[in-house]
């Protein structure tokens, strides 16, 4: 008897936890939207940068934050390799400002595509369970940028490195 009893409880706990979960999701904005909100965010990009890895940085993020929510950022970058490869890598380090990696593949004018990926974290309370629902917006952004032969560090890039070096 005291088996079924567990097993009733059991599979009650499952069917509301299952109910909870389209519930929330529900109200949850289309994930793979992307939206070009240029006011959002601002970049520090090298405007002429040398064949290789070079580094950017979001600097300033200008979403009105509410009180008890956290955002995180991701910079989605699609770099262009040799033999017509593009490669997708994705940068974060936990803060609202990340840096990211470029890459200059041949000289000349080159578009970088960047996506930014937001998500807010809103805790909220429902009876005595504590819950986290986290929106993920889509945010595409391109940047034109000059590849040159040779060494060549902008003073752009120069910042750039030393703030990677202070942190």
């Amino acid at each position: 008897m005291k088996n079924i009893f567990n097993l009733i409880l059991l599979l009650f706990f499952l069917v509301s936890c299952g109910q909870k979960a389209n519930e929330t999701n529900d109200n949850k904005p289309e994930n793979s939207t992307l939206t070009n909100q240029t006011e959002l965010f601002e970049f520090k990009i090298p405007d002429t940068i040398s064949l290789g890895k070079h580094i950017g940085r979001i600097t300033k993020y200008k979403r009105n934050k509410k009180p008890n929510y956290d955002y995180l950022l991701s910079v989605i970058v699609s770099n262009h390799y040799e033999d017509s490869k593009i490669k997708t890598d994705t940068f974060s380090n936990g803060t609202l400002n990340p840096f990211f990696g470029i890459k200059g593949f041949k000289t000349g004018t080159q578009e970088i595509e960047l996506i930014i990926e937001e998500q807010i974290l809103e805790p909220y309370k429902k009876d005595k369970d504590s819950f986290l629902e986290i929106t993920k917006l889509y945010h595409q952004y391109d940047a034109r940028i000059t590849v040159v032969d040779g060494d060549f560090i902008s003073e752009t890039e120069k910042e750039l490195l030393t703030e990677l070096k202070n942190e």
